[in-house]
């Protein structure tokens, strides 16, 4: 249950050996998938918004993905399988893809036609976040039938199959809706996933009905899936215990909970389908002086990291080693190790700002700093709490400020009105897709892009080698050039690499299915 063929085994998730002993009975594998029934899940807020193209958020797309759907989907195996495209050829050059897609149809019932594909791919290329790389490397997106679309690439990009996703910026939508609007104001929902958002009551629900018409036969199983708000970590564990809710993503689940649940025999704690993720936390390189590497470098020696991992995350995870994350070999960089590179030291730290001209003034005090936080992520409070303290030793005083997360998120993102701020980012097993985006110039101004407005043109130059080398190990080499860059210069401290871990009924069976965020279509509930 808790394995996956393209993972290495993480025993630092918190007490794994315990937690994972204590998931309760298997899933109903032996009896048949049932029709009907409500699952009710949590968000700890509303998202900004459901169409999946404009957003790398997670709470957006818990929902969107289960509306909207991409050409493929990975599975939370990490396959890349068929999803409205029922198959495909590749030249031999890497560069041209032909698509044969499936008769479905609209949640408006209007059919689905190649000219919905060609708009998409177009307009991800301009608004998704994730699909910023892709959309660079487009050529010519062609319809020449109905049910055929050409994509031509200007050089080969390895990932581009699993960029094509729901959850990675290229959910299809529906050209007739969305052409001649303002894409990212458009709150349409209508794709053609299993589901149907058919109500929303902004601060309380999402209610999401089985789709009649949805082209996979027999599917979804169950009548509804609804979306809770419960801004609280602790009221979703409550709600959980008390059978309120069935399902909490490990995005919502407060990680102190987890030995709270943990031999609860109505529940099971699984790991999550979501590829690896980190907490990375972002410096503002336009403001002074985070403008100065020298000081980036002395505030991370300044954080003790490990401390944030062991109590305000609760043990779950681990300390960042590298501006990616360990847990994708291929592109991990051996020679970079955050640890020995920044080992927690307030003496070293506290030289290093007297040796770069930035004083203690009469009350102690170097600096001050704003820290924007959106408070549904719930273990970000104290974990900027700690950091604060941390910081004070060395008389950098942080004021921490939160804001409603599409407040945040314009004020990180878009305004750069902040010094320092923490987000997680996915990873996507692919950091063409799910990194690049952190670090690149291209992710600048991109809601879950590049929050510190960092740019180096050449680890620009490194990314996008890295991203159109179809050879595994050549293309490794770029990233673990590029990420030798980043940790001198680091405009971003990864925090931690997280565990990811659900907490779900036991009576749900089958959700896990893609990778990043489960669309609930073959989900069902035993009696």
């Amino acid at each position: 249950m808790i394995s996956r063929t393209n993972r290495a085994a993480r025993p630092w998730i918190i007490g794994a050996a315990t937690l994972l002993s204590a998931l309760g009975a298997a899933q109903a594998a032996d009896e048949t998938p049932r029709k009907g029934g409500t699952v009710i899940i949590t968000l700890g807020t509303d998202p900004p918004t459901v169409n999946p193209i404009t957003t790398s958020g997670v709470p957006d797309h818990i929902i969107g993905c289960m509306t909207s759907q991409g050409l493929t989907k990975e599975t939370y195996t990490g396959d890349v399988i068929p999803e409205l495209a029922k198959s495909w050829t590749v030249s031999p050059d890497g560069r041209t893809y032909t698509f044969e897609l499936r008769e479905a149809k609209w949640h408006d019932g209007k059919p689905f036609v190649a000219e919905d594909v060609k708009f998409t791919m177009e307009t991800a290329a301009k608004f998704s976040p994730t699909f910023a790389t892709v959309g660079k490397l487009l050529d010519t997106v062609e319809a020449p039938e109905p049910h055929k679309v050409v994509i031509k690439l200007k050089e080969p990009f390895g990932p581009f199959l699993i960029s094509l996703a729901c959850p990675l910026g290229s959910a299809i939508i529906p050209k007739h809706i969305f052409e001649g609007t303002n894409i990212l104001q458009n709150p349409s929902a209508i794709g053609t996933g299993p589901y149907k958002l058919v109500e929303w009551q902004h601060g309380s629900h999402l209610k999401l009905v089985r789709n009649p018409d949805y082209w996979e036969p027999g599917k979804p199983y169950l009548d509804e899936v609804i979306a809770k708000i419960i801004p609280q970590g602790p009221a979703r564990t409550q709600a959980l215990i008390a059978g309120e809710v069935d399902f909490i993503s490990y995005y919502y689940f407060p990680n102190a909970d987890y030995k709270t649940v943990k031999d609860n025999p109505k529940l099971k704690i699984v790991q999550s389908a979501t590829p690896p993720s980190n907490d990375y936390m972002f410096l503002n390189t336009t403001r002074k002086p985070l403008d100065d590497k020298r000081v980036r470098q002395a505030l991370m020696i300044a954080l003790d990291r490990d401390f944030l991992v062991r109590n305000a995350w609760q043990g779950n995870g681990q300390p960042g080693q590298m501006p990616f994350t360990s847990q994708i070999p291929w592109a991990a960089n051996p020679d970079v190790d955050y640890r020995k590179m920044y080992p927690y030291d307030p003496a070293k730290a506290n030289a290093m700002l007297d040796e770069i001209g930035l004083k203690r003034g009469a009350d102690g005090t170097r600096f001050k700093l704003t820290m924007v936080v959106a408070p549904d992520d719930v273990e970000y409070g104290p974990v900027s709490a700690a950091i604060k303290a941390m910081w004070a030793g060395v008389g950098v005083t942080l004021n921490i400020e939160s804001n409603e997360r599409a407040t945040a998120l314009k004020r990180v993102y878009v305004d750069k009105d902040f010094d320092i701020a923490i987000n997680g980012y996915g990873t996507y097993n692919e950091p063409a897709l799910g990194l690049s985006r952190a670090f690149t110039t291209s992710g600048i101004g991109r809601l879950y892009g590049n929050g510190s407005a960092y740019s180096n043109l050449k680890v620009d130059e490194l990314f996008e080698k890295g991203a159109s080398a179809t050879d595994r190990a050549e293309r490794g080499g770029y990233y673990k050039e590029a990420q030798a860059i980043l940790a001198d210069e680091l405009p971003v401290i990864t925090l931690r690499e997280k565990g990811l871990l659900d907490v779900v009924n036991k009576n749900v069976n089958d959700y896990l299915d893609e990778a990043h965020a489960t669309s609930w279509r073959k989900a069902w509930l035993s009696q």
